[in-house]
């Protein structure tokens, strides 16, 4: 489970996997976590459910890292950890989520680049044998 981030002309992009689709929006939040501040700088100290559902598993993941962008901005949130549970039934998508993190310090969390918003551009969400794999673009 992780994320990698590419090389991306105007905003910053970053390859994600998981053993789980769970796995993967967790690595989608660390990604975006990471994309502000260093990981290892945020302690997973609070904890935040979060609940969503969509009608496919792209849009559940654009959503989910809005919410979390949301979250930032509203409350200082940043995360680190947590569990993720997403699932498919009726026809749409559900993620249910305990995340761990904590607000945001100036004095402990260097701030790299504000996030916009996530993307739909070049959005790809597969699953590779026992892997779930993503690209996706964060709005900087």
């Amino acid at each position: 489970m992780g994320h990698r981030f590419i090389d991306h002309t105007a905003d910053v992009a970053a390859d994600l996997e998981g053993g789980t689709p769970g796995q993967l929006f967790l690595s989608a939040a660390r990604a975006l976590t990471d994309t502000m501040t260093p990981l290892d700088a945020v302690a997973a100290s609070v904890t935040q459910a979060v609940t969503l559902e969509a009608p496919t598993l792209e849009d559940l993941l654009v959503d989910w890292l809005n919410e979390l962008v949301y979250r930032f901005e509203v409350q200082d949130m940043l995360y680190s950890d947590g569990e993720v549970v997403v699932e498919g039934r009726e026809g749409r998508w559900f993620v249910t989520a305990t995340l761990a993190g904590e607000r945001f310090d100036p004095a402990r969390h260097p701030m790299r680049v504000l996030v916009k918003s996530a993307t739909y551009h070049g959005l790809h969400v597969v699953q590779d044998g026992d892997t779930w794999r993503a690209r996706i673009v964060l709005d900087i």
